[in-house]
This record gives C-alpha cells, sequence and structure tokens, in this order.
C-alpha cells in the first residue's frame, strides 16, 4: 500500500515537470527537435523508474504524464467545438492532430517505460 501511495505521489510530481516540459515555451537556444527528444526521454526514464521500483502497480507510471495529458485534451476538445465535424481538416490553430500527439505520446511513452521497469525489476529479482 505504501509502495503505491509512494509511486503515486512521484508520478503526480514528475508530471508537473512534464507539463512544464509540453507546456512551456522553448528556451533560448533551445530547438524543437531537443525538447521533444528531452520530453520523451523524460517521460520513458519516469515510466522505468515508477515500474521498476513497483512493479505491481507499473499502470501509475501513466500518471507522470497527467500534464500533457490534461493539456492535449483541452486541445483536442476546443478544436471539435470549435470546428465540429472538420476538426481533422482545421486550416488554423488549434489542430487536433497536435492534441492528439501531445494527448498519446508523453502517456504511451510513459506506460511504456512502466512496463519495461517492471520488466527490469523481475529479471534483477531472479537469481
Amino acid at each position: 500500500m505504501s509502495r503505491n501511495l509512494a509511486s503515486l505521489l512521484a508520478s503526480l510530481a514528475l508530471g508537473v515537470i512534464g507539463l512544464n516540459l509540453v507546456f512551456s515555451d522553448l528556451g533560448a537556444g533551445e530547438s524543437s527537435i531537443n525538447r521533444i527528444f528531452v520530453s520523451a526521454v523524460f517521460f520513458f526514464l519516469c515510466g522505468i523508474g515508477i515500474g521498476y521500483f513497483n512493479p505491481r502497480g507499473w499502470v501509475i507510471s501513466g500518471l507522470c504524464a497527467w500534464g500533457s495529458t490534461l493539456f492535449g485534451t483541452l486541445i483536442v476538445m476546443n478544436a471539435i467545438r470549435k470546428y465540429g465535424g472538420n476538426a481533422l481538416s482545421a486550416q488554423e490553430p488549434p489542430y487536433i492532430s497536435s492534441g492528439l500527439i501531445i494527448l498519446l505520446v508523453p502517456l504511451s511513452l510513459a506506460l511504456l517505460g512502466g512496463y519495461v521497469g517492471r520488466n527490469l525489476s523481475r529479471r534483477a529479482a531472479k537469481p
């Protein structure tokens, strides 16, 4: 129980950093490719950490991406509200495709990392 609570709190705290990576503007001299790479590695490593230290609750690692999931959902909902059935062919922001990417990619990476972390933990436990 305490391991699940610790994983939950760590995931929520790491999600704040993930929200900052997804939501904030690029820094001076930072490229968008660099930000995407750093964000992808961040979500994957967070998932590995949660999955490794809590193999039974590896799904909690998806909460590391709560910020990007919330932000992506808001973009998707805004695109649907503005364009309705034509949201996929929108000619100006908000674009539903970028919202879906922001929604699904970090969440998928965090969950994949959690699964990998769970498997690494099980492999390390075997003599």
